[in-house]
């Protein structure tokens, strides 16, 4: 440890996890600016329209029986084609919408649109003017944002989801239509606008290598077969996921592998262009290819947009080899990005979880977020918080007892949008009942425990080092995900090279394990803070206890207790009927530029 502080480039606490702000009120967002340039007729002008979701009780059903050990149809995944079926409107009413959108197509521009992956959404390539003919209502103007980027979008103030009447979409289109995306919303920020660094409560914690955390977790990797480890399958992939056009550094995660004999197999850009190049995807790969080691690392890399994940869901699973489990390290406060935003990607998490892919996300880093609205009330991040995928809190080791303890900024608690699982109610349940000092929440104002309780599981986040020319001392539930994904990563391996296949889904699986995932961290608490608004406010969050809490989850990891809990999982016998769509033969769309 002593060696590792004496060559520490700093001491810098920076909180990793990437902030995402979306505003969908043209007025209310300070990152765009309106110009008085006008708007020229041939200007190009994208935007997607989001087609009413169907059989959404069905589909959700088919996720929590194909997620839970117990059910006959475990594991028994669907394909792209069945969940398309599931999901999408009847072919003639998508002709409908087409239709429409075709009609006038030529008199000041061409209309290209397709629909996407499971024909939920129609994406719409045009110009300015031929766009203003399409919604008659749409007063297109140019925002800037600081960085010099340009985007065009209405003046007009709405959520995403209720705008088809001001827009001025025809009535008739209204039943088919549920949302108009990148008309009224504006790209997302990916910025890291809030650090923590020490708050007055911190406990001193000790300085960790991935050396470190690798023992800590107990990796045993000769259990895993160099067969299965370079199999061509994506089940034997790690899979990480960036916005914001942000890079990692080759160079540095070269020096990184090398520093800790890591065998060095540069990670593969699958996706996406990198313009920045940032610690966060940095620390990413790093931290993934650190606890994977051999396990090879594909990198998606997105641009800005409006936080509906269904783009990013869309692309990986349309990716031949993609793999089955991945890492993300952004989130942002429910109420900041609306229901509607919330609602449409956890349909995205349900389709992925359908197919066979297993999500998980950052908690946080500002413990039970404080509601910028109202200082006095928690929030919750997303998608941490949605019920679809699995939310990974953060732990640190405390320097003077050795013992892991919660991360004072880590993020969880109870979201203000999604329902509780049923699996989760006889844990929350037990904690509620034994939990001594839980924040004050009168009259059930502040939070409300019956719903979705977060984070699901944790893993180091505090004073960890990672290569950023010279080693930093760095924080971060962005460095937590990505543990516990290499470990997942590994389970899937190991489960390919015994003949069974992707996990999907572990939520349910781990809330079943009989003694937990590994480590039962009950030390620590949260401190509520926000990065928008509520400056300088630390509010008593929650604490760690005994079995699953609302800052540790079910605790941290070891590899081998994952290995027998989810390691021998068995598909079920029975034989999953989804709801049979008469197939038509589709129009030909033109394709996207």
């Amino acid at each position: 440890k002593r060696e590792l502080k004496e060559e520490r480039k700093k001491m810098k606490s920076i909180s990793l996890l990437v902030i995402l702000g979306c505003v969908a009120l043209a007025t209310a967002n300070n990152d765009w600016k309106l110009l008085d340039d006008p708007v020229v007729d041939n200007y190009a002008f994208s935007f997607k329209i989001g087609l009413k979701p169907q059989n959404l009780e069905t589909m959700d059903n088919l996720f929590w029986e194909i997620s839970n050990p117990k059910s006959p149809f475990y594991g028994n995944f669907l394909t792209n084609d069945q969940i398309a079926d599931l999901i999408s409107l009847p072919q003639e009413d998508i002709e409908k919408v087409m239709t429409y959108l075709q009609t006038d197509a030529g008199k000041a521009c061409d209309v290209h649109a397709r629909s996407s992956l499971h024909r939920e959404y129609i994406l719409v390539d045009t110009c300015a003017a031929q766009a203003q003919i399409i919604f008659p209502n749409l007063n297109l103007a140019v925002y800037e944002k600081a960085n010099g980027h340009k985007v065009l979008r209405s003046t007009i103030e709405m959520d995403m989801g209720h705008n088809m009447n001001l827009l001025g979409l025809p009535h008739q289109l209204h039943q088919f239509v549920d949302t108009i995306q990148d008309v009224t919303d504006f790209p997302l920020t990916a910025s890291r606008n809030y650090n923590p660094g020490q708050s007055p409560y911190a406990p001193s914690a000790e300085l960790l290598s991935i050396a470190d955390i690798v023992k800590y977790f107990e990796v045993d990797y000769s259990v895993l077969d160099k067969t299965a480890i370079n199999a061509d399958d994506g089940q034997v992939r790690i899979g990480v996921i960036e916005l914001g056009n942000l890079g990692f550094n080759a160079k540095q995660l070269a020096e990184f592998q090398k520093k800790y004999d890591i065998p060095i197999d540069p990670v593969r850009r699958v996706f996406g262009s990198e313009e920045v190049l940032d610690d966060e995807p940095s620390a990413d790969v790093q931290f993934l290819t650190g606890v994977g080691q051999t396990m090879q690392v594909w990198d998606f890399v997105f641009s800005d947009g409006n936080f509906v994940f269904t783009p990013v869901v869309d692309k990986i699973m349309s990716t031949p080899g993609a793999p089955k489990v991945y890492s993300l390290s952004y989130a942002a406060p429910e109420n900041y990005l609306g229901e509607s935003s919330v609602n449409a990607s956890n349909v995205a998490f349900m389709k992925f979880g359908l197919a066979g892919y297993t999500f998980v996300a950052s908690a946080g880093d500002v413990g039970p977020v404080l509601d910028y609205k109202n200082c006095s009330l928690f929030n919750a991040e997303y998608p941490a918080s949605s019920p679809y995928i699995t939310s990974v809190g953060g732990t640190s080791l405390n320097k003077d007892t050795g013992v892991e303890q919660a991360w004072i900024h880590g993020s969880g608690g109870f979201s203000t949008i999604n329902k509780r699982p049923a699996f989760q109610d006889k844990h929350v349940e037990a904690y509620l009942k034994k939990h001594e000092g839980l924040p004050d929440n009168t009259n059930g104002q502040k939070y409300n425990t019956a719903n979705r309780a977060y984070p699901d599981v944790s893993a180091f986040a505090a004073h960890s080092l990672i290569n950023d020319n010279g080693y930093e001392d760095v924080e971060g539930t962005s460095l937590s995900s990505p543990e516990f994904v290499a470990l997942l990563a590994m389970v899937n391996t190991y489960r390919y090279q015994n003949g069974l296949g992707a996990l999907g889904p572990i939520n349910q699986a781990l809330y079943s394990m009989e003694g937990g995932i590994g480590h039962d961290v009950t030390h620590g608490m949260s401190y509520a803070t926000s990065r928008i608004g509520c400056s300088g406010q630390y509010l008593p969050g929650f604490k760690a206890v005994e079995g699953w809490d609302a800052v540790t989850g079910l605790g941290s990891p070891k590899f081998n207790t994952l290995i027998a809990g989810l390691g021998h999982l068995t598909n079920g016998s029975g034989k999953i009927q989804p709801k049979e769509v008469a197939q038509e033969k589709e129009p030909e769309f033109l394709p996207l530029n």
